[in-house]
């Protein structure tokens, strides 16, 4: 096979190398930094200018021989026979335009493949280089865009993986095997799972794995190399990744094992081919990020046309200065170059984003990694450092995120108005706790909530509508027990564990907010909606408090207004009705309103499960009033006794005459005593009361009365009323002036 002079470039480094050992030095060191970048390079050499299949290759460095699956075996040959993917797109072309332009150009987003085998996405830059080469600079986009499609789970991440991926009980038998494992050693899931890997994988440790056991039992962890066999046979060397896991009560229960196969690299180290003028060429080539080395001080002793870009600095003007002056001066002050300098010597790596300072002293936001550099002895010889401007990253993520915020909130918006819209249409208290509860889940899709409302004796709040996955506190509980009740304002709670709870959560540890709903000047009822947990771990484990966002704070408040108004303008509508079914002589409701209460009391009553009582009253002999002293005196007995009545009842009562001399009272919250004493206070209160007509008295009047109670005289209007009057007629046959309760509904039948 013809060999290109830039294909045996490696030769003359190493010979190079052996001649001049200061030379050979910075070659290793500019070496070193290249195969730490954290991005693939490779440079290619056109023989023909007008033929792009003549492009070879001369040079790639680690990240980019691992994602082409390549060795330096390939340098010389050309795209078509090392990449046949790569040549069918429109890469070639590229390279042909800028070895004849002597321009860089942005290659975008690379798909290459069938979706089988060899496929992926990548994205690069490609640089012209002296005598017919070009430097493609590249970042693997594959599993990115992976893991962006919906749906994968945490399985799914794990086969994304290259590494080998395994999990192992305390018998060293697996239980979990990925798809990298599969393709490492070529042993199946199927073939693994409840074998051992000592045995299996015939490992070979450089110490014992009894003393490797030991070692991840007492720190938990544990790294080293190790030599396992393949299924064909073929032996590999794996950087080797372990650690323990324990159950909720801290018993050892296996450990999780992450391998990656780096026999390539410890055969590589053994080729240093790439030419001194190979490697400044292809540092020089990276104008995308600031590539230097300093000394073990962290001055700086190299410097590259990137760094010049990016920070400002000419070579010369750079060249001897510690690198803190790229810190702004807070950074200085809290001692951050010098710590950055010991992690990377402690760990070997240190990576950090923050801002940087340039020449003219103005700021960006870098991303900058620091990698020690030793030499075979293990002795720090300096760092190199990759430094790269994400301020436009940065600015463009910030845009997605305030784009994506107007969205949500242009959609609460459009939510609010049409929730404000159909509250307005609502005839009935009922249907406007339906409306809400169809639109909540959607105005709060990850949190839950309830609509609490205030009950006419104001004395409890009950739900009217609840919505979510994580139900917290009572359905059911006192005014008392909110502190947005009782302070008049939204009271919100970020931190459960160091804040005050409204009790009526019941030590539910969750960020919420209850918000009051008012409407002139009136208190209807709370908004209450908290934040759903988030699971952390082995479910059940561990859950986070995810606090209640601002914005969705001022959601809360607008929605409790909304419906505050509509339940105020629902109440209003039924106070107008309610006018307009009086007793016009006696001031009461009159039947037909009273056949509707009953009827909305017993659902209630039904809905809650606390007792409803009622009272069926008549006027003893009243036709004596009439035929004594004539109708209008009869009127004037009325409508006193409809004014005692209202007098006597609380503001959840209903009172309303049925006709003629006959009334009903709807209690509700009343059971059976309760109700019989109410109605013996009655009686005995209404022979006090003084009546005149003409200006004389007309005497006093006598009650008798029939008393029930839902459920025990009935469950529906017809069945109530019934026992009611069955009651009263008894007590009318006992000789009037008495109180009789009713049968027991089963009993009476």
């Amino acid at each position: 096979m013809k060999t290109s002079g830039r294909a045996s470039a490696g030769v003359t480094l190493a010979q190079s190398s052996q001649q001049s050992g200061g030379v050979g030095e910075d070659v290793r060191l500019c070496a070193g930094i290249v195969h730490q970048l954290p991005l693939g390079i490779v440079i290619w050499h056109l023989e023909n200018l007008k033929d792009p299949r003549t492009f070879r290759l001369i040079f790639a460095n680690r990240p980019a021989k691992k994602y082409l699956s390549v060795s330096d075996a390939v340098y010389g040959k050309t795209m078509a026979d090392i990449v046949p993917e790569l040549f069918d797109t429109q890469l070639p072309k590229v390279f042909q335009e800028v070895a004849l332009a002597g321009e860089a150009k942005d290659l975008g987003e690379i798909r290459y493949g069938d979706d089988k085998a060899r496929d992926g996405i990548f994205a690069g830059r490609v640089y012209p280089l002296p005598d017919h080469c070009v430097c493609l600079s590249f970042e693997d986009l594959t599993e990115q865009r992976k893991a962006e499609r919906p749906g994968f789970n945490q399985a799914q991440l794990l086969d994304l993986v290259t590494d080998a991926i395994f999990v192992r009980d305390m018998d060293g038998r697996v239980t979990y095997w990925n798809q990298s494992a599969e393709r490492m050693y070529g042993w199946t899931k199927q073939d693994m799972l409840g074998q051992s890997t000592f045995e299996v994988l015939k490992t070979d440790s450089p110490i014992p794995l009894e003393e490797v056991q030991k070692v991840l039992l007492r720190e938990g962890h544990w790294e080293g190399k190790l030599s396992h066999s393949k299924k064909d046979g073929t032996r590999i060397t794996v950087a080797s990744y372990w650690t323990l896991q324990r159950d909720e009560t801290g018993r050892p229960v296996g450990w999780f094992q992450i391998n990656e196969d780096v026999t390539e690299e410890s055969r590589a180290e053994e080729a240093r081919r790439e030419s001194e003028e190979g490697f400044r060429l292809l540092v020089d080539g990276v104008k995308d990020y600031a590539i230097f080395r300093l000394d073990p001080r962290g001055q700086v002793v190299t410097w590259n046309p990137g760094a010049s870009r990016i920070k400002g600095y000419l070579k010369e003007e750079i060249i001897g200065k510690h690198f803190s002056v790229f810190y702004p001066p807070e950074d200085i002050a809290s001692g951050k170059p010098e710590e950055a300098l010991r992690i990377a010597a402690q760990e070997g790596r240190y990576e950090d984003e923050g801002w940087s300072i340039r020449k003219d002293g103005s700021r960006f936001l870098a991303n900058g990694i620091i990698t020690a550099l030793r030499d075979e002895a293990g002795h720090l010889r300096g760092f190199a450092k990759v430094t790269g401007d994400i301020t436009e990253r940065r600015a463009v993520e910030k845009a997605r995120q305030e784009a994506l915020a107007l969205q949500q909130r242009t959609t609460e918006i459009t939510l609010l108005s049409q929730l404000g819209t159909l509250l307005h249409a609502c005839l009935t208290t009922e249907e406007a706790y339906k409306v809400f509860g169809q639109f909540a889940p959607r105005l709060f899709p990850t949190e839950s909530g309830a609509l609490y409302i205030l009950s006419p004796s104001r004395n409890v709040l009950e739900s009217a509508s609840v919505w979510g996955d994580f139900p917290a506190g009572e359905q059911v509980f006192p005014p008392d027990d909110c502190w947005a009740i009782r302070s008049g304002r939204m009271h919100y709670v970020d931190e459960p564990s160091s804040a005050i709870l409204c009790p009526h959560l019941r030590g539910a540890a969750v960020a919420h907010v209850c918000v009051p709903m008012t409407a002139q000047g009136d208190t209807l009822g709370i908004l209450h909606v908290h934040s759903n947990p988030v699971g952390v771990g082995p479910v059940g484990t561990k859950e986070v408090i995810r606090p209640l966002s601002a914005s969705k704070r001022e959601l809360a408040t607008a929605v409790a207004e909304q419906v505050g108004l509509a339940l105020a303008n629902l109440k209003l509508r039924e106070t107008l009705r309610v006018l307009s079914v009086r007793d016009p002589l006696t001031g009461l409701f009159n039947r037909r309103f009273m056949q509707e209460s009953l009827e909305r009391e017993l659902r209630r009553a039904a809905r809650s499960g606390r007792p409803l009582g009622g009272i069926l009253l008549d006027v003893d002999h009243f036709k004596q009033f009439n035929d004594s002293y004539g109708h209008e005196a009869g009127d004037i007995v009325l409508r006193e006794l409809g004014g005692f009545l209202q007098s006597q009842i609380r503001h959840e009562d209903v009172a309303c005459r049925l006709g003629g001399e006959e009334f009903l009272l709807i209690l509700p919250d009343t059971s059976l005593d309760v109700t019989r004493q109410r109605a013996e206070k009655l009686r005995e209160a209404s022979k006090r009361v003084s009546i005149q007509y003409g200006g004389r008295p007309l005497g006093g009047i006598t009650l008798s009365m029939g008393v029930v109670v839902f459920p025990v005289h009935g469950t529906t209007c017809d069945v109530i009323l019934r026992s009611a009057d069955e009651a009263l007629y008894q007590a009318k046959r006992q000789g009037r002036d008495c109180v009789v309760v009713a049968k027991p509904a089963q009993e009476a039948a």
